[in-house]
């Protein structure tokens, strides 16, 4: 049965978020809601775990550049980023209909990403029909068609990812955040060794096939979690933003601790994002299988998931602000070991497994980082504010990407070297955000 309104959180009668208890002392209800929890970010894993891996196997097979495959996968999800999900976290976080102020959202971005998926597994059929009727080249029409599928989906996963945020932080109490999170982290990284152990490698022949079970994994689990759980009654304000109100903006802006929260945030990402786009080509041109890759990548996540609960726990009690650094600072040292030494497919494959296994550990220090940092009243404006500053440089820098790699003959050692200098920079700015946070990470103060 779908939980009452409150089994984790208490009624809000400001209008704001609910409170929530200290701990779970919680009995079977309390316990299903989470569970429930972890069903929906199962489905909301997929994106990141099989679909953009299968995306980018398209767009291998369909001769795109370096240019377009970073453009595609890397700014134009960030372009809709910043354009559409601070506004969907404004709305949410004034929404008040009779299923919430987060579900309502869900239940609209999982029939759709489904949807998307599916076109993008029919993307070839369609490129020929259309290529025979406007008499386009095949090749510019998958690439028209690739992009509108993905630009849908892409929208649709992004809003669910917020709003699974969202939820998240109106449900689950604080003082388990770290362990939810280091679960949460433990669903995502099955999906992917799943994937990569049993699917990736079926891609080069079957991609439509992987495609359209994407498409389903991505959609049932999160209307499964949008039917069984239930948000806590808010109280109705006087009166709804239908747009995004610029002071809300400049209140997240006014405090430096903030500016400094984004400044890490936007480093992290620009640490990873480089050779994660372009690590598929990366093996290919060191004449690695992808059977291989996929084994490696699948063992990469067996050791997250072996260090999740561990790395979570150090989170509840250290703080994710020390804990994040710490783990962003041992891969600093692998990423300069790799950009040096890196020179064939037995040095790559050694480099790839020590990136997945450090990245890993370190998106599940830092998945509880906003929480910590935001205060919970506004928690999706804070966040979404922090998304929109950090999409908008990333954009910059994803833009480039792809031409300079182009440039530099695909030397895809640069990446390597990117991630060396962003997680560097990202490790000195953790040490000066800790210097203005508690040792438990207290968040900011919301501008009243």
């Amino acid at each position: 049965m779908p939980m009452k309104p409150g089994a984790l959180a208490g009624a809000d009668t400001a209008g704001a978020a609910p409170a929530r208890p200290l701990a779970l002392g919680l009995g079977a209800g309390a316990a299903v809601t989470l569970a429930w929890l972890l069903v929906g970010d199962l489905g909301i894993a997929i994106r990141d775990r099989a679909a953009q891996p299968t995306a980018l196997e398209m767009l291998r097979q369909a001769g795109a550049s370096d240019t377009a495959t970073s453009l595609l996968l890397a700014t134009v999800p960030a372009v809709i980023s910043v354009l559409l999900v601070p506004w969907l976290g404004y709305r949410s976080d004034r929404c008040r209909s009779r299923h919430g102020r987060r579900r309502p959202f869900l239940f609209v971005a999982a029939p759709i990403g489904c949807l998307a998926l599916l076109g993008l597994a029919v993307t070839p059929v369609l490129a020929r029909v259309l290529a025979a009727v406007v008499g386009m080249p095949p090749r510019a029409c998958t690439l028209t068609l690739f992009c509108l599928f993905w630009t849908l989906f892409e929208c649709a996963a992004l809003t669910a990812m917020s709003m699974f945020t969202g939820l998240v932080n109106d449900v689950v109490p604080r003082a388990l955040l770290g362990r939810f999170f280091a679960a949460v982290r433990i669903v995502g990284l099955s999906v992917g060794i799943g994937f990569n152990g049993w699917l990736f490698a079926l891609t080069e022949r079957h991609l439509a096939t992987v495609l359209a079970c994407a498409a389903f994994a991505f959609a049932l689990p999160v209307l499964a979690m949008c039917l069984m759980v239930r948000e806590p009654r808010v109280a109705r304000s006087a009166s709804v933003a239908h747009a995004m109100p610029r002071e809300r903006v400049s209140q997240c802006m006014a405090h430096p601790s903030f500016l400094l929260a984004v400044a890490v945030f936007l480093l992290a990402g620009l640490t990873f994002a480089p050779f994660n786009t372009f690590y598929q080509y990366y093996a290919h041109a060191h004449g690695v299988p992808k059977a291989t890759l996929g084994a490696l990548t699948a063992a990469g996540y067996a050791v997250s998931i072996a260090s999740a609960f561990a790395v979570g726990w150090l989170v509840d009690r250290r703080g994710a602000v020390r804990v994040s650094g710490a783990v962003m600072a041992a891969y600093c040292t692998i990423a300069a070991a790799g950009w040096l030494l890196v020179d064939g497919a037995a040095s790559f494959q050694l480099f790839y497994f020590a990136h997945v296994a450090l990245s890993g550990a370190y998106f599940t220090a830092a998945s509880s980082l906003p929480m910590a940092l935001f205060p919970a009243a506004r928690f999706v404006q804070f966040n979404a504010t922090k998304d929109m500053l950090v999409v908008l440089a990333t954009i910059v820098v994803t833009a480039a990407q792809g031409p300079l790699l182009d440039l530099a003959g695909h030397d895809y050692r640069l990446t390597l070297l990117s991630a060396a200098i962003c997680s560097l920079l990202c490790v000195a700015c953790m040490a000066r955000l800790r210097r203005t946070a508690s040792p438990s990470d207290q968040p900011i103060k919301a501008a009243p």
